[in-house]
């Protein structure tokens, strides 16, 4: 701040979006964006009535780097003192204090309840620069101290799903109130959800609360959650929400079935339920056909330097095979589990054997623009299947490019997009490249002969702190 005085402030007309300081020390003038404010805070430490309403300004600014290892900005959070702030200001940004989800208490011998985990390799690897420079510094002006809350960085795959079985579900089984704040992509929260869904589970079990900071490829939870409708990649809404219950599935697969792993190298055994069948946890979506091929073959370091274009980059050789052939004709059956208005399930039967998109899904985006769901509504629960059969990549290529353009695919004949409870897919192909199941980025690799079968999930595990009325 110039000279050392709190700066007046006002805020420009409505479809300006911006925030004007101006210094009367200095003459000088700066302008914010709307989109790089995370908080306003009210100064508390004033003992004496002041003539003025003081208040922290804490926003984001980028700062360029030079240089081929530096393809992005650094970005790093900043303090202005304003006052008399305007209310409209106040309304849209001020955060009156520390977050109840933030004022959790330490457990016995000071075990931290609260903790922060910082994915090193989700995305384009910004994770470990943005805690350091953004989330560090708010919570210091928010006044939380380093020895309130433990921070992890991960050291492998497996780190979160460890953290989770080791810490988070014994406390959660105590009744112990936790509060986690993830940089990293959707996989974080999967990799929760499946610990957490593996027994035991205690009958004093208190759900853990995460918060997102969104540093992965698609960050399709987020999307669909509001959590980036801002610069901030969800910590204004973490600052500002409060938890909300976070709708999931459950995958079961025919024995057999392998989860694939290092770039699809390797391939472990899926967790096991009732000893038959192996079981995985999702809360974004499970595909089979065009998405799951592109989500698998794009999963390489190479593809992930180029973030959400990978997914572009992979389709070429789906869509437009080198030998010359047509796009992948998916071979198999489709059952879907649905509610009539009696409240009674019935099953439905998809009228063709070769498939191209077979995608359910919990929330509307799967990327920022990818709106494949367009009727999901932030965390409503319902699970939504979009499918079409075996067409040409010319039409494959339009009717995914309606995604991006609001969600018109849905409209189209040759689309069929419905509400379900569930669905089962019987495959019937011999190359197992074609037989690749995601859920939620994970890859799962069905024998011949082999199905999943995919249900919403009744138990209630996690809470997901979003910016929306309760």
């Amino acid at each position: 701040m110039p000279g050392g005085r709190p700066a007046t402030v006002s805020v420009g007309l409505e479809h300006l979006k911006t925030i004007s300081l101006f210094y009367e020390d200095c003459d000088g003038q700066k302008h914010i964006s709307y989109q790089d404010v995370i908080a306003v805070l009210p100064v508390t430490t004033l003992q004496e009535p002041q003539e003025h309403d003081y208040h922290t300004l804490l926003y984001l600014e980028k700062q360029e780097l030079s240089g081929p290892e530096t393809p992005e900005p650094k970005v790093v959070a900043k303090i202005e003192h304003i006052q008399d702030p305007p209310p409209s200001l106040l309304e849209r940004f001020r955060v009156a204090g520390v977050p109840q989800h933030l004022s959790v208490p330490a457990g016995p011998n000071d075990h931290c309840n609260i903790h922060v985990i910082v994915s090193i390799k989700s995305g384009t690897c910004q994770a470990d620069s943005f805690f350091g420079n953004v989330v560090h510094q708010t919570f210091e002006a928010l006044g939380l101290s380093g020895q309130q809350y433990e921070v992890h960085r991960t050291t492998s795959e497996r780190f979160i799903g460890d953290f989770t079985r080791d810490i988070l579900l014994p406390r959660a089984n105590q009744g112990i109130q936790q509060t986690v704040l993830l940089l990293s992509g959707d996989g974080g929260a999967v990799d929760i959800i499946n610990a957490l869904l593996r027994p035991p589970m205690g009958i004093g079990f208190v759900k853990p609360t995460i918060g997102i900071v969104a540093m992965g490829t698609g960050n399709a939870l987020a999307n669909s959650s509001g959590l980036l409708q801002d610069s901030t990649k969800g910590l204004r809404s973490f600052l500002r929400g409060k938890p909300h219950n976070l709708p999931t599935f459950t995958a079961k697969f025919s024995p057999g079935s392998e989860l694939l792993t290092n770039e699809g190298c390797r391939s472990e055994h899926l967790p096991q339920e009732g000893g038959y069948f192996g079981v995985l946890h999702g809360a974004v979506v499970c595909s089979w056909g065009l998405h799951a091929s592109l989500v698998a073959d794009s999963d390489t370091t190479e593809y992930r330097k180029y973030g959400s274009e990978r997914f572009q980059m992979a389709a070429k050789e789906l869509l437009y095979p080198s030998d010359g052939s047509k796009p992948h004709a998916y071979k198999g059956r489709v059952t879907l589990f649905r509610m009539n208005a009696g409240g009674r399930e019935y099953p439905e039967y998809l009228d063709r054997s070769e498939h191209t998109y077979i995608l359910a899904t919990l929330v509307s985006n799967l990327e920022e623009k990818f709106m494949i769901s367009p009727r999901s509504k932030s965390l409503d629960g319902q699970l939504r299947l979009v499918h079409f059969g075996a067409l040409s990549s010319e039409e494959i290529l339009r009717i995914l490019g309606m995604a991006t353009s609001g969600g018109g695919h849905i409209r189209e004949a040759v689309v069929g997009y419905q509400t379900i409870e569930g669905m089962r897919i019987n495959i019937q192909e011999p190359d197992s490249r074609w037989r690749r199941i995601c859920v939620d980025g994970k890859i799962v690799q069905v024998g011949e002969g082999g199905w999943v079968e995919v249900r919403k999930e009744s138990h209630n595990v996690l809470d997901l702190v979003i910016d929306a009325p309760s």
